[in-house]
């Protein structure tokens, strides 16, 4: 716990060129550390520390019985979670109480191409920084002077006048946005060397410039031509011209020197402020005047200079008293005193609030941006771009929606702004705004929020992180059942599937549906799972498609079950097992196109591929083979059939290719295929009654 100790001396004397908010609940303010994640151990700084005792602790316990005392800056060495406590026992016995909690996270940015700045601070918490020299900061980083709000610029090469004379502490923030890491720490400012100041022993004390007070009465005084005397009060003089101060010891003694002092006229105090917002300090008149800062911490002057420059960083801000003493010929004169702005830092960069989680929203999107009431607010929004996803998602960060610009930034009329977007039409929606404060002296950051507005487009893996399942591309589902509960009534749906799609039940689908095999992708079907479409439009596209564990679990409903809806299927497998009796699609006054693809029912007793009444049945290059007892591939009563350049076989006692009644159908270019044992009639291919209508041309028959 040594390292907890002071690590700097505290003759170092910082004076702090900004008012900073007192503490809610007392007056001890932290310059550092303030609250939140960062990536390197913190420094307790307290701002224009009082007299008397401070203690800290940085467990969260009593400072008093278990802390440590503070007389000046010092590396808190501690990382995790932090509860820092700060006690300031007045010397009335009063006491003053504060805490903040922070955490720390150590990053060393070694893999980074800033690790070296980073190094400049990281072991230590501070960076010595020297007048009139360069800090740079590297470009890919975002900087913040001073305390929160943060107000970021990107990173740059900084530099502070070298006329600056006054020490000082500046906390500073460095972001990396990619990374969303921050390091806090303190830039400490350093002026260059100065004359350093040796006061003359003198007699005599001078205020207010025209006063003076002769405080020892071992000597009697003269000034300019007047007699002799030993002063009992102080004198005013005319400070608009120069005068002689003498004095010698009250006892005569012939080798005794008379001494004296000559005093200079008043100079003029001269106020530039600089083009770059500085400001500069001088003199003029007699060359024997040195201007001092006045030191607070040490309650006194300590180095002479020709000229006195305030100045700060740019993206800093200086906001306070300064004091700065007279000498001439090292004898103290008056003093000049003034309030100083010196405001070269941008406003806070706007807020942007939206009740959407991710990139991506499932609903209406509120957008509220806002910056302070001092600053003005300017906002440019894009069109409303309609996206065509395909098998590939969007990503936030990808090329294409980074170049969708944006209109010209407009001045809004008050410094909040609001907005609500929403999906128009079938199409996922992207939207992009852009936004920046101003005040009289600079402007922020520009930030960016977009969002893609979808609710057609899902995403689902079986393998992602449920916890985080929200259906979107970076944070799929991995259930079904979530899928279902997403889908909005009356608006197309994509599903893209990545691995398994597992139906374990009976689900409604009552909305259009089309999924996609977005890689490796397979739908399996438990026993009793099965998808009843009703008053929906249902497409599946290059999917595998069995049962749950293939042959050794049989099947007990229709894969499908059809009432009002519409069933496509396209360049598909069908591998269903079934128990005793299994038709694959169930249909009522449905349409079902199904082409490029692949399909085998098994049974015991009873077997079909469709089963459909008052629909219509449309199957193109197609293979399919039904395997049961009694096996018919298409079973249609009153509606159309229309079957091209098709394979359907069945291996049965007793079955047909199909068998129609009431239905109007075309057979064109098929080859249709008896593997049948235990002859107990002869079958037929196909079967009607006196109500089908029935076309048949250029089909080959093989078995019958």
């Amino acid at each position: 716990m040594n390292k907890l100790k002071k690590i700097l001396s505290s003759a170092f004397v910082s004076f702090l060129l900004f008012a900073v908010p007192a503490n809610l609940f007392s007056q001890i303010q932290f310059l550092s550390p303030v609250e939140g994640l960062w990536a390197n151990k913190q420094m307790l700084v307290i701002d224009d520390a009082a007299d008397g005792e401070y203690l800290y602790s940085i467990d969260g316990s009593d400072p008093q019985s278990f802390g440590f005392a503070y007389d000046g800056p010092v590396l808190l060495d501690v990382t995790g979670e932090v509860k820092l406590k700060v006690v300031h026992i007045l010397s009335d016995g009063k006491k003053e109480n504060a805490e903040v909690e922070f955490t720390v996270k150590t990053d060393e940015a070694a893999s980074s191409d800033y690790r070296d700045f980073v190094k400049t601070f990281y072991d230590s918490g501070i960076l010595n920084y020297s007048a009139g020299s360069k800090l740079s900061i590297p470009q890919n980083l975002l900087f913040s002077f001073g305390l929160p709000p943060d107000s970021y610029l990107t990173g740059r090469e900084l530099e502070i006048s070298s006329d600056c004379v006054f020490s000082r502490y500046i906390p500073c923030v460095i972001f990396d946005r990619n990374k969303d890491i921050r390091y806090r720490f303190i830039v400490k400012i350093i002026p260059q060397t100065a004359s350093k100041m040796t006061q003359r022993d003198v007699p005599f004390s001078i205020t207010d410039w025209n006063t003076i007070s002769f405080d020892n009465d071992n000597y009697i005084y003269k000034i300019d031509s007047e007699y002799w005397e030993l002063p009992k009060k102080p004198k005013k003089l005319d400070r608009s011209v120069s005068h002689m101060i003498s004095w010698q010891p009250l006892e005569y003694d012939p080798a005794n020197p008379v001494e004296f002092f000559v005093l200079p006229p008043k100079p003029t105090v001269e106020k530039k402020i600089l083009e770059d917002g500085s400001v500069l300090f001088s003199l003029t008149g007699d060359d024997s005047y040195k201007l001092s800062p006045y030191l607070k911490e040490k309650h006194s002057y300590t180095d002479f200079f020709d000229k006195v420059g305030i100045d700060v960083f740019e993206g800093d801000r200086f906001n306070g008293k300064v004091k700065i003493g007279v000498f001439s010929n090292s004898v103290y004169q008056g003093y000049i005193e003034q309030n100083i702005l010196i405001n070269k830092r941008p406003p806070v960069t706007p807020e942007i609030k939206t009740n959407a989680k991710s990139f991506y929203s499932r609903d209406t999107v509120n957008v509220e941006i806002s910056c302070e009431k001092s600053s003005e607010l300017y906002i440019a929004l894009s069109e409303p771009v309609t996206l065509d996803f395909g098998e590939v998602p969007y990503a936030s960060d990808s090329a294409f929606l980074k170049n969708i610009k944006t209109g010209e930034f407009k001045k809004n009329k008050k410094n909040t702004f609001k907005i609500s977007w929403n999906q128009k039409g079938v199409g996922p929606m992207f939207y992009k705004v852009l936004a920046y404060s101003k005040n009289e002296n600079s402007t922020s950051q520009i930030v960016e929020y977009s969002v893609i507005i979808d609710q057609s487009n899902f995403y689902y893996d079986k393998n992602a992180d449920s916890e985080l399942a929200e259906g979107t591309a970076e944070h799929p589902f991995t259930d079904f059942a979530q899928c279902v509960s997403s889908l909005v009534k009356n608006r197309p749906t994509n599903l893209q599937v990545r691995g398994e799609l597992f139906i374990d039940k009976a689900y409604k689908i009552e909305s259009n549906l089309k999924i996609m095999n977005a890689g490796e992708g397979a739908i399996k079907f438990a026993p009793e799972g099965s998808l009843q479409i009703k008053g929906a439009t249902v497409d599946i596209v290059k999917f595998d498609i069995e049962n749950s564990a293939g042959s050794g679990v049989l099947n007990i409903v229709p894969f499908f079950k059809l009432e009002n809806a519409v069933l496509k299927i396209d360049d598909c497998t069908f591998i269903s097992n079934f128990s005793k009796n299994g038709t694959l699609i169930d249909s009522y006054n449905s349409i079902i196109n199904i082409s490029n693809t692949i399909g085998v029912v098994n049974s015991v007793t009873y077997a079909s591929f469709i089963s459909g009444v008052k629909s219509r049945i449309n199957l193109k290059n197609t293979a399919v083979s039904v395997n049961s007892d009694t096996a018919v591939v298409i079973s249609a009563t009153n509606g159309n059939v229309n079957v091209e350049y098709s394979q359907l076989t069945i291996s049965c006692s007793n079955g047909r290719i199909a068998e129609l009644f009431g239905v109007k159908a075309e057979f064109i270019k098929n080859r249709f295929s008896l593997n049948q044992s235990g002859i107990k009639d002869s079958v037929v291919p196909i079967y009607v009654n006196s109500k089908t209508t029935l076309v048949e041309r250029d089909n080959e028959k093989n078995g019958f």
